[in-house]
């Protein structure tokens, strides 16, 4: 009978910290900003963690896909955001905090629509 609770209490352990985890940010670096502008490619209005996939084009004309992470739906529908607040095929400019090892994703702190629309994480500014 010890064996089988010891063996519960470790797996409980286990799937207590790995759910832990994956909510933490603590993979992107909030001492350094990063910013590139593209087209978006799909937005994930999602919980836990809502992101946009955005493809970014550099000045030698390359191609790279960028994934910029965002808080939960729940929390962006409370700052005004919907599912069709960001489209694929909308050109943005994007601010956030880099991932520490993944030179092509991000933490998002602000958004710049084409029209000139600020959204910052928190907000939205018109």
């Amino acid at each position: 009978m010890k064996t089988v609770l010891a063996t519960l209490a470790t797996l409980l352990l286990l799937v207590t910290a790995q759910s832990h985890g994956h909510h933490s940010t603590s993979n992107f670096d909030f001492e350094k900003e990063v910013a590139v502008s593209g087209t978006v490619t799909y937005m994930s209005f999602t919980n836990p963690h809502s992101f946009i996939d955005i493809d970014v084009i550099d000045k030698a004309g390359q191609k790279s896909s960028w994934k910029v992470f965002a808080t939960s739906r729940v929390v962006l529908q409370r700052y005004g955001w919907t599912p069709e607040s960001v489209k694929a095929g909308d050109a943005i400019s994007v601010t956030g905090h880099p991932d520490k090892t993944k030179p092509r994703e991000m933490y998002l702190t602000k958004i710049v629509f084409a029209n000139g629309k600020t959204w910052l994480r928190s907000s939205i500014d018109n």
